[in-house]
């Protein structure tokens, strides 16, 4: 251990604390620099050499506690006197990986009562990542631990010091009087004024409109209509970044590689190589065609020209060429998706329903068991009126949005019940994505993609499985909305071309497919804390490489440059009240 800065020290009485931290490039966490990219190497170290940790000591790093039992005469609590990092512990057996403890003594006494906080000052050029601070032997107390998991940045970069909370949880009313000024000044400072562009260091969790995931500036075709804010299309929110406007369009924000993100909320770099490599390996599944055009194979560009080219990337994969292969090879995370050797290199595991039977899929059994297993089973409802109504503006669509299912296309495959029957006990349940997909329809079908709206009927059988008994498919009037909407029913077939029909009509439902508010000592941001880690930072790479203009998502979606635009309109219907049981289940 390290001595000689106990002359720093006044005479009185002292509290003990360790303070436990990771040095930058041991942790090593993208910054925001590397959003959207392979994580940056060759970050800089504390000190001059990376062994050197004796560059904390001196005066570069300072701790002053706060009193949560003893208010100064504003009726903050009363502040300790600053006091630097003393001494290496070499020995500390709680460290965890690349973790680095240093002793440090705090003069205190009765008269300053029970810590409850402490602010923190980094005089050192670069940044350091503070885990946590235990102090020992505080009169008529004991011991008290600060989680802090935090970086800390030069303090010149900040109005206010930073403030780290004692580990527990307080209500707003239970708040140690002393603490609460500290505390409300704390959610200022994260709140932001909503100004300025946001910096690496900065520590502000500030919303925004979704005006970034178009680029106006190279033209009309690249330009995407402005999410949340307007009556209209009123969601989603963003984290806020003040980037520069584009030239073309000042309400949009310009684009940039570098998006800001709160430090806190970023990647640890094995977190971020495993969200960069399942991002990858689902590109490649999901994106093959694109690849196939890329790579100059000799397959149909675009589209897959019969289902054994499709089971083939699950026996054989594809076979990348030599050229290819060899770009590939220099990068790690590449190589773990895309095997170098040139054999079988995007050969995928088959999906468990063709692995006994290469046409289990096609079935009305496996269509409902899908359907409740998959991405947004909870669109499905009760069917409670018949036929189904829609709730499209009639001055718009004319009066024939009315579902063209009739009981006539249902009974035969109710087991022996009519329709009346069957709803009274509660069997029919309808999938409805007509409202929705209509009113889009005729752009979305302007482009080479070609799309209905649906409507999708269920009825639960004596054995409790869901089958599909009509399926409803519609399109806009070619005389225009005022002249209503065609729509098609198809149902149950079990051989001929009518089964096809049927198997064809089942494939178009399936394509469809608390830092401002909540102080670090409340104990909803304890429990909720965990579960929205690393959410802005996913986020953020979202939207600079999924539902971006050109994005995976407007590649891969039915509705193309219109998907994130049709999510923000069906988001006007979601309310936060109805997601939770049993308000969820009473209203479907």
């Amino acid at each position: 251990m390290f001595s000689g800065v106990s002359s720093l020290i006044q005479k009185g009485q002292k509290i003990k604390g360790t303070v436990v931290l990771m040095r930058k490039n041991v942790l090593d966490v993208n910054s925001v620099t590397s959003v959207g990219g392979i994580v940056g190497q060759g970050l800089d170290i504390l000190g001059s050499t990376v062994d050197n940790l004796t560059a904390f000591l001196g005066h570069s790093v300072s701790l002053q506690l706060i009193s949560a039992s003893k208010p100064d005469a504003n009726g903050r609590g009363k502040l300790g006197k600053p006091t630097f990092l003393e001494g290496i512990i070499t020995s500390l057996p709680t460290l965890g990986a690349g973790q680095s403890a240093f002793k440090i003594l705090f003069e205190w006494n009765d008269e300053m009562g029970i810590p409850g906080a402490f602010y923190i000052k980094n005089f050192m050029q670069t940044e350091f990542f503070l885990v946590s601070l235990t102090l020992e032997d505080i009169p008529n107390h004991g011991s008290l631990h600060f989680l802090c998991n935090s970086w800390i940045y030069n303090a010149k970069h900040f109005k206010s010091d930073r403030i780290f909370f004692v580990n527990q949880t307080y209500l707003p009313s239970e708040t140690p009087a002393p603490l609460v000024k500290y505390r409300e000044e704390e959610l200022v400072n994260l709140r932001g004024d909503g100004t300025g562009e946001r910096k690496e260091w900065d520590r502000i969790y500030d919303y925004d409109v979704y005006n970034d995931l178009g680029d106006p500036d190279r033209g009309e075709s690249h330009a995407r209509p402005i999410l949340g804010g307007s009556d209209t299309l009123p969601y989603p929110r963003r984290g806020r970044t003040g980037r520069r406007p584009t030239r073309k369009d000042p309400n949009s924000e310009s684009r940039s590689a570098d998006i800001y993100l709160p430090r806190d909320e970023a990647f640890g770099h094995l977190k971020s190589s495993d969200f960069l490599a399942d991002g990858l390996k689902s590109v490649s599944q999901n994106f093959l065609p694109a690849l196939q055009t890329a790579f100059d194979l000799n397959f149909t560009p675009n589209e897959f020209d019969s289902f054994d080219e499709v089971h083939g990337l699950y026996s054989g994969g594809l076979k990348l060429p030599t050229d290819v292969l060899s770009k590939i090879s220099p990068i790690p995370v590449l190589k773990e998706i895309f095997r170098t050797d040139g054999e079988q290199t995007l050969k995928f595991p088959p999906p468990k329903v063709i692995q006994v039977s290469r046409s289990a899929w096609m079935t009305d059994e496996e269509f409902a068991r899908e359907m409740l297993a998959g991405v947004n089973p909870n669109l499905i409802r009760l069917l409670q009126e018949f036929p189904p109504q829609s709730k499209l503006d009639g001055q718009v669509y004319g009066d024939h949005t009315t579902s063209q299912i009739t009981k006539e296309h249902l009974e035969p495959n109710l087991e022996g019940l009519t329709v009346d029957e069957a709803i009274q006990s509660k069997r029919l349940f309808l999938l409805d994505h007509h409202d929705s997909i209509m009113p889009y329809l005729g752009r979305i079908n302007a482009t080479s993609t070609k799309a209905y709206a649906t409507r999708t009927i269920l009825f639960l059988k004596n054995d409790r499985t869901l089958k599909p008994v009509a399926i409803e498919l519609s399109l806009p009037h070619p005389g225009g909305d005022q002249s209503g909407i065609v729509s098609q029913v198809f149902l149950p077939a079990d051989e001929g071309v009518e089964s096809s029909i049927w198997l064809l009509a089942k494939a178009y439902p399936f394509i469809i497919a608390t830092n401002r508010h909540l102080s670090v000592v409340h104990p909803i941001y304890k429990l909720l804390h965990p579960h929205y880690r690393d959410t802005m930072n996913i986020n953020a790479l979202a939207r600079g490489n999924l539902v971006n203009h050109g994005g995976i998502i407007e590649q891969t979606f039915l509705w193309g440059r219109y998907s994130m635009e049709m999510s923000a309109v069906i988001y006007k219907d979601w309310v936060f009240t109805d997601q939770a049981l049993p308000a969820d289940l009473l209203k479907r």
